[in-house]
């Protein structure tokens, strides 16, 4: 049982890792050369759209994502976090992150694509 508890969020965690960089390799040849990188308000209240590389959209995000994990997951090996945070809150905003960077990738394809 102590396994299954351990190795579930692990998993996910990987799994959510896995998913943002594969949906970038897997619709890289059917994007544009010069994508949408970034959205910013100004102070005016008028939108600004950044544009950029393909590489640079492809490999943003996973990079983040790959750089969170590792360093969650590390944190979570070498703090004794049963003291100071509850395991499932620490599980639970490791999914959080990884979930957001995941749906940022996921909307940054979508909004390239159309």
């Amino acid at each position: 049982m102590t396994v299954s508890r351990r190795a579930l969020p692990e998993l996910t965690s990987l799994a959510l890792v896995l998913a943002t960089v594969a949906s970038g390799f897997l619709l890289a040849p059917s994007l544009p050369e010069t994508m949408i990188v970034g959205w910013h308000f100004g102070l005016d209240g008028e939108l600004s759209v950044t544009r950029g590389p393909r590489l640079l959209g492809l490999t943003l995000l996973p990079a983040l994502s790959v750089t969170a994990y590792l360093c969650l997951r590390s944190t979570r090996l070498l703090l004794d976090l049963e003291a100071a945070v509850r395991p499932r809150y620490y599980e639970a905003l490791v999914h959080l992150v990884l979930g957001a960077l995941a749906f940022g990738q996921a909307w940054l394809l979508t909004v390239n694509l159309q």
